[in-house]
């Protein structure tokens, strides 16, 4: 099963007329100075934590791994690290309070399934525009109608120390994922019993925001 889809990412911002319907304003510049400081450009915590299992965060991958080649599948930038432990089935309740009931339950069901833990690393990173923008955006960005628009707001996230979910919505809805992008895709659904449907698709992608 093939199929060919092309989609166009718009966001509409809404212009703000009154006060009334407005949830949440701007960030204040104290608050707005965190970001870049003890804050990342879009809003983390950039220290690590209190046991180095996640290291702080210095800029993230800014240049393509050694070995890239423009037009084919990435680099693994890790491929070196090794692995610090395995949960299996047998050991799953050593590490159940970290783990979803999911993943607790397939462990549990298939002897051989197991999950291979590996360093974390914090590499995530925006073109320098999109941290700009953002941090402009933290102190003009505001719901309004009651949380179904916004306001404010142009190119990176809106609410980059968001104080309310709606906000979180929002950025989530107005993240930057570049601005084209083109993929091939195959996905299956295998049932309990090892049968499944392969369903390949291309996408093309154009998202706009101003």
């Amino acid at each position: 099963m093939k199929r060919k889809n092309l989609i166009i990412f718009a966001a509409a911002l809404l212009v703000l007329v009154g006060t009334s319907s407005t949830l949440w304003a701007g960030l204040t510049p104290e608050e707005v100075a965190r970001l870049g400081a003890d804050l990342t450009p879009m809003g983390a915590e950039k220290a690590g934590n209190a046991d180095g299992t996640i290291p702080a965060w210095d800029g993230g991958i800014t240049t393509p791994p050694a070995g890239y080649v423009e037009g084919e599948h990435y680099v693994n930038p890790y491929a070196a690290d090794k692995v610090l432990f395995t949960i299996t089935g047998d050991n799953v309740a050593d590490y159940q309070d970290k783990l979803t009931p999911g993943q607790v339950a397939l462990l549990k069901t298939y002897p051989s399934y197991k999950m291979m833990v590996y360093p974390t690393h914090r590499s995530a990173s925006f073109p320098q525009r999109i941290y700009d923008k953002t941090k402009e955006n933290a102190g003009t960005a505001t719901t309004v109608d009651n949380g179904y628009g916004v306001t404010g707001t142009i190119n990176g996230i809106p609410f980059p120390i968001p104080k309310k979910g709606v906000e979180g919505i929002w950025n989530h809805i107005l993240r930057y994922r570049s601005d084209s992008a083109a993929r091939d895709i195959a996905q299956a659904a295998p049932t309990r019993k090892g049968s499944y449907t392969l369903v390949q698709f291309h996408d093309e992608f154009y998202m706009t925001y101003s």
